[in-house]
């Protein structure tokens, strides 16, 4: 069955077209609409494969929104129903599946029926898909269990920019202008809406293309982004969530830490998501600056070495982990460990900040010199 909407502005003839519709075997009506905003808001969401439009509507002409709609989805079949012949040529300039007359009869519906049976492409079999997942820290990808060394492709960038602003605010309600304002700034709002509109219907197909485990809610302008897919950064969240800072276990940490392996989204320049990159960045280089400080408490040293290290490499301008660093070839009494991660840290600051290394470190100089000057 073909998944199928209407939209007429008459209630009286959408009414009628219902019924002798619902008499089809082959149709399945899963909206009728006779605002063209609320079908826009609810066309991804239903997802439908056949539309039956009037093409005389107030506010918007239906061969406009019928191109629209196709931008949606270049697949849609549309049937433009109307009580105005002279549209005709219009109608399938735009690749109108048919042009129905009203009151629509039928007998007319069964001849658009059966032209719509045999221009009806065969579905393109889906890829096989196993236990998905999301990886955001150090870089941006969705991979599928079928090619977990590969990304899926998005159709366009604002495609895989829209699944980031939906991943930060998961779980969330969305006011539909915050979407516009965040990733549309500067556009008017009725073209920010239409790309809204274009992007969430994409975002949908891809990864449902891909059978992802993902939902997205819309209802009366409002979105709501759900998953049940593996994602580094949701997991990471979901454990910082229930501690403050002083109070998460050092176990906890052990758990959290290794989640992180870089700035969230990588690379990606996301202006609304600074903010965000921010917290999270933090909260990983406080962690891994508490457990650390756990480490040397018990004179462990060796184990902190390989975490700040890699701290490091994420973010190389943190004087504070250079400095626990230092400490813990301190602890160790590793000299040349020691100068050598002094030089290369001294070295930096200098190339690209133009500064020394700051009173602490230092003072680790001094202690592991025995008060030599520098």
């Amino acid at each position: 069955m073909l998944r199928t909407i209407l939209i007429d502005d008459e209630k009286p003839s959408l009414n009628w077209l219902s019924r002798i519709i619902e008499e089809r075997k082959e149709l399945e009506i899963v909206g009728s609409f006779t605002k063209v905003s609320e079908l826009l808001e609810s066309f991804a969401d239903l997802r439908p494969e056949l539309v039956f439009l009037d093409i005389e509507m107030p506010g918007v002409h239906g061969i406009e929104l019928a191109s629209r709609l196709t931008e949606l989805d270049e697949d849609i079949e549309i049937v433009f129903v109307t009580a105005y012949q002279q549209y005709a040529l219009e109608a399938f300039r735009v690749n109108a599946t048919d042009y129905l007359l009203k009151p629509v009869q039928p007998e007319d519906l069964q001849r658009t029926v059966e032209r719509l049976m045999k221009r009806k492409r065969p579905a393109v079999r889906k890829p096989e898909s196993g236990s998905p997942g999301i990886r955001c820290f150090g870089q941006f990808g969705v991979y599928t269990a079928l090619n977990p060394a590969e990304p899926i492709r998005f159709p366009t960038a604002k495609t895989e920019e829209l699944l980031a602003f939906f991943l930060v605010h998961a779980g969330v309600n969305i006011s539909k202008w915050t979407l516009c304002e965040s990733l549309w700034p500067g556009f008017t709002p009725e073209k920010a809406e239409q790309n809204l509109h274009t992007t969430v219907f994409r975002l949908k197909k891809t990864l449902k293309h891909y059978d992802m485990p993902v939902t997205i809610h819309s209802q009366r302008g409002v979105y709501r982004f759900e998953t049940d897919m593996r994602c580094d950064y949701l997991e990471f969240d979901r454990q910082l969530k229930p501690y403050s800072m002083g109070d998460m276990p050092p176990e906890q940490m052990k758990t959290i830490i290794p989640l992180f392996q870089g700035p969230l989204f990588g690379g990606k320049d996301y202006p609304w998501c600074e903010a965000e990159k921010e917290r999270v960045y933090s909260a990983a280089i406080d962690l891994s600056k508490r457990l650390t400080s756990h480490y040397l408490s018990l004179g462990e040293a060796d184990k902190s070495i390989e975490l700040l290290k890699h701290m490091i490499a994420i973010g190389p301008f943190h004087e504070d982990v250079h400095v626990l660093l230092l400490s813990a070839f301190l602890h160790l009494k590793d000299r040349t460990a020691f100068i050598t991660h002094y030089d290369k840290f001294a070295n930096l600051l200098r190339a690209e900040l133009d500064i020394e290394p700051g009173p602490a470190a230092k003072e680790l100089y001094r202690q592991m010199f025995l008060g030599s000057s520098i």
